[in-house]
């Protein structure tokens, strides 16, 4: 099945390499960092370089990085902060400073394969990796309508502000944020169904299919 291709700058220099390369560059950063033990960390800011010069090599801006990041970083800080507490006193600074390295890494990780693999690359390589066909579907399904969810998303922001929501104080705006999330919940699942129903009605066997 078809999936959207991802604008990608003209002069991203990691976008002629083998898309079977750029995935398992990606991977192999990950699954490096995340086997590293905490006393390491040099190697995995070793390895945040490399992903630095990735980014420089695919044109990615500071800013892009920064705005795409920020949330996630401070999500992770504070998760990191919030497990101190579980840790004997003499490790818990060397094993916060790890995490969040080895979670930078791989948000520097996904963010570069973003940038130089479009959605068909990578459907293309799962497959020829032989994964199974049912996670190349779900992926699929993800990648296509992870915009759609956003868009409908947006809809229900706008028709809360519609109804006087900017005014809410701070808590009321968290109240009215997580009703969004439970009424896209709801959709996201009637959408499912309807469209799970229709590919049944149309002969779908399961068997992922693409046009390479």
């Amino acid at each position: 099945m078809p999936v959207d291709a991802a604008p990608v700058r003209a002069e991203n220099l990691c976008r002629a390499w083998p898309a079977d390369l750029k995935l398992g560059l990606a991977l192999t950063a990950i699954l490096v960092v995340g086997c590293l033990s905490p006393e390491h960390w040099p190697a995995s800011l070793t390895i945040g370089v490399l992903l630095s010069m990735g980014h420089a090599l695919a044109g990615t801006s500071l800013l892009e990085i920064y705005q795409r990041s920020v949330w996630w970083l401070s999500t992770l800080v504070l998760l990191g902060v919030a497990m101190w507490f579980s840790l004997p006193t003499a490790e818990a600074g060397l094993w916060l400073c790890a995490f969040c390295i080895r979670c930078g890494v791989a948000l520097l990780a996904g963010l570069w394969l973003m940038q130089v693999l479009s959605p068909q690359e990578f459907l293309g390589t799962l497959r020829r990796w032989r994964v199974p066909g049912l996670l190349i579907v779900m992926t699929s399904f993800l990648l296509r309508y992870m915009i759609v969810l956003w868009e409908e998303h947006e809809r229900l922001q706008r028709a809360q502000l519609s109804r006087g929501a900017g005014s809410a104080y701070r808590w009321q705006r968290w109240n009215l944020a997580l009703e969004r999330l439970g009424l896209l919940l709801l959709r996201s699942l009637d959408r499912s169904e309807r469209i799970h129903r229709a590919m049944l009605a149309r002969g779908w066997d399961g068997t992922p299919r693409g046009l390479e």
